[in-house]
This record gives C-alpha cells, sequence and structure tokens, in this order.
C-alpha cells in the first residue's frame, strides 16, 4: 500500500496560493504607495481655501453667555470668535469654555452688531474672518507690486505719524490673511504698522504658471516685494511674522540672494513654522494612519511627483540646513499638540541657533492655535520681543 505523507498532501495548491497572496499584497502595497503619494502632492502643490477654518453651528443666548453644540471647535482651549450669518451681522468674541449638559457655555468678552438667541453662527478658533475692520482697527486695502503680478494685502499704519518699523505679517499654506487677526491689537500696541500680505497661488493673489505653490520658494520673492514697497511707503525697518508655510518663505527671505535687502530686517517672528518640508511630508503621512516604513516610502515618492511636475528643490526650502548663516532674531512659538509640523523641527531650530532663537514651547497648543492657549502670555511675549529688536525697551 502506497503511504501518503502529510507534508506531501496539496502541496502545489497551497504554494500557488502562497504566491497568489503575497502577490495581491505585494499589488496592494504599491497601489497605496502610489495613490497615497499622488494625493500628498496634490495637497502640497495647490492646498488653498477661501474659508478661514471653523463650524457653522445653532447659537443660544442668554444674556452675556452663549450656548453652543459640542464639537472639537467650540470645546477647543482659549477664546472663540462667533460670526452671526443669519438674522443679523456681527462679531463676537467668547471666553473659556465649560459643559452645561450637553451644551458648551462661553462668556461674551466683546461684542460688535448684534447675536440674538437662535441665530446661525460661524464659529473658529482664529477669531476672526474678515478684515481689521472687525477689530474696529483702522486700514486701507494696498497692492504689493511684484514681477507676477499686484498682492493683496492689509496696511494697519502706526497711530503716530513717524513711520518707523512695519510688521510683515505672512499666512501659510492653504491659509489666509484673516488667520492672524489675532495678534493684531498686540501689533498695534508695538507702536509697529503692520502689513497682512499675500502670496503667489494663494487665495486672492495672482496665479502663477500651473498654480502650484514652491513651499517658501518663489513665495519669499513676493515678502520680499512687500520689503520694498515698506521702504516706499516711508518705514526705515521690518520685523517678518510667518505662520506655518509662511514661517519657511520669511526664512527665505533672509537668503543671500535676497541681499542687500531693501530695508533692515529687525527681526523674525515664527508661529508653527515649517522648516523642512521631507520630514513634514513624511510626518503627514504617519497622521494619516500609515506605519512607518510605509510613510517613509509614501513620503520619498510624495517629494520625486512635487519635483517632477513642479521643479522644487526641496534643498532650498531647508531652512534647518540654512540655521548657521541666519544673522537676526528668532521669536519662536509651536505646541505640542501640532498634528501638521512636527514640533521636533522647532526644537531643532531652538538648539541650533541658541544664540539668536527666543522659543516658547506651547503646552496643549494644536497647528497655529499656541496663542489661544494664553493670549496674554502670547502678545507679551510678541510685544517684548518687538521692543528688544527695536531698542525700545525700558
Amino acid at each position: 500500500m502506497k503511504r501518503l505523507f502529510p507534508s506531501t498532501i496539496n502541496h502545489r495548491p497551497l504554494t500557488r496560493l502562497r504566491r497568489r497572496h503575497l502577490g495581491y499584497a505585494a499589488l496592494g502595497y504599491v497601489s497605496l504607495v502610489i495613490a497615497g503619494a499622488f494625493l500628498g502632492a496634490e495637497i502640497v502643490l495647490r492646498s488653498k481655501t477661501r474659508w478661514v477654518k471653523g463650524d457653522f453651528v445653532p447659537v443660544g443666548r442668554r444674556g452675556n453667555k452663549l450656548y453652543l453644540p459640542a464639537s472639537p471647535e467650540t470645546l477647543s482651549k482659549g477664546p472663540l470668535g462667533i460670526v452671526p450669518l443669519l438674522p443679523n451681522k456681527g462679531h463676537l468674541v467668547v471666553g473659556p469654555h465649560r459643559m452645561v449638559g450637553t451644551v458648551v457655555e462661553r462668556p461674551i468678552l466683546q461684542e460688535r452688531g448684534a447675536l440674538p438667541h437662535g441665530a446661525l453662527a460661524w464659529v473658529s478658533t482664529y477669531l476672526y474672518n474678515g478684515t481689521p475692520a472687525q477689530l474696529g482697527a483702522e486700514y486701507e486695502d494696498v497692492l504689493v507690486p511684484t514681477e507676477v503680478g499686484e498682492m493683496p494685502a492689509w496696511h494697519v499704519p502706526p497711530h503716530q505719524a513717524e513711520r518707523d518699523a512695519l510688521i510683515i505679517v505672512v499666512h501659510g499654506h492653504g491659509g489666509q490673511r484673516a488667520q492672524a487677526l489675532r495678534m493684531l491689537p498686540a501689533m498695534i500696541r508695538t507702536g509697529c504698522g503692520s502689513l497682512f500680505v499675500t502670496f503667489r497661488n494663494a487665495h486672492g493673489a495672482p496665479k502663477v504658471g500651473k498654480g502650484y505653490l514652491t513651499l517658501g520658494d518663489t513665495e519669499a520673492e513676493d515678502v520680499n516685494a512687500a520689503v520694498l514697497w515698506a521702504r516706499e511707503n516711508g518705514y526705515r525697518r521690518v520685523i517678518l511674522y510667518g505662520f506655518s508655510m509662511g514661517g519657511n518663505i520669511v526664512l527665505s527671505v533672509l537668503r543671500p540672494r535676497f541681499e542687500p535687502s531693501p530695508l533692515p530686517i529687525a527681526g523674525v517672528m515664527l508661529d508653527s513654522p515649517a522648516l523642512e518640508w521631507r520630514d513634514t511630508i513624511r510626518w503627514q503621512a504617519q497622521r494619516f494612519g500609515l506605519p512607518g516604513f510605509l510613510a517613509r516610502r509614501v513620503g520619498r515618492f510624495t517629494q520625486r511627483i512635487v519635483t517632477r511636475r513642479s521643479g522644487q528643490d526641496f534643498d532650498e526650502v531647508d531652512q534647518l540646513a540654512a540655521a548657521p548663516r541666519f544673522k537676526v532674531p528668532l521669536l519662536l512659538w509651536h505646541g505640542t499638540r501640532d498634528r501638521t509640523i512636527p514640533l521636533a523641527q522647532a526644537q531643532a531650530l531652538a538648539a541650533a541657533r541658541p544664540d539668536l532663537v527666543e522659543f516658547h514651547r506651547v503646552e496643549g497648543a494644536k497647528h497655529i492655535r499656541t496663542w489661544n492657549i494664553s493670549p496674554k502670555e502670547y502678545d507679551g511675549q510678541l510685544e517684548a520681543f518687538v521692543a528688544r529688536v527695536l531698542g525700545r525697551e525700558g
């Protein structure tokens, strides 16, 4: 009788099945890498929106208290901005939250216009979604001439007639000028003018070529043009203030190719800056749930696609590598809950240039929400830095 050994039973079909499963797994892996990379490249190159981030919710009101549905935005730390959509226009700033049953209660701190009970409203940690007029500030719409067109900007002149220093405020990737209006009162108190600028291929600005962003490289030309605008409008020096990708842009203005600057740059302020894009792209891949080994591959492929499409030079916008050549004082904020730009980048810059960098690690702060955790502390740090770099201390 012929003996059958278990090891030989269905050996070939099992081998074929394993190979088939391995093939499917390999195909799925490659497909995931390719799909993730193309999606990532599209976001890196083009992301922009006309809307300031926030929620649209019905608002209850009882006296000086507002009642909001619970959501990540309405439960965020620090103040919120409220802009009623219907039936009346206005603007409110509300204070810290507490839960009352299943709704969020917040006290009204500031109010312009009217917000009746039951109104539908925009609610945001950015506080403002309009122009400096939402804060009652006098300003003018201006155009900054550049080689690729005129860039819209808001100019808030200083209270005094003399124009000494101008703070040039630069928003980030997919951002808007209104996101930095939270800091406008502190900037006004410094005695400086301020200029909230846009740059090519951002919302409201001229489109160049296919509309691709260059992550701080060519956008720096538009901010350098804003420095020239400041000189032509009577200012004697500038401070650059960048948020997220805007931080990379203002540091790019310090490159040798922009020397000599149209005006002296007294200092640079950075809020949650994107300092090294290759690391940021890998970080973003992991943020969306990809394991480390897969995120690295998606990140590398994304970089290749971005470079192939736009000619992006990632070395050119690597501000950590450029740190040794910085010459001006830097004020830096970054939050420990930032899921967009790794906190480690800010820590690396602070460690590389302790002689220049004043670093504030903000516990519990999300991306460009460092102000919200403690507005008075943030404003005080901003005002003290400006006074120091302008020689106005004491």
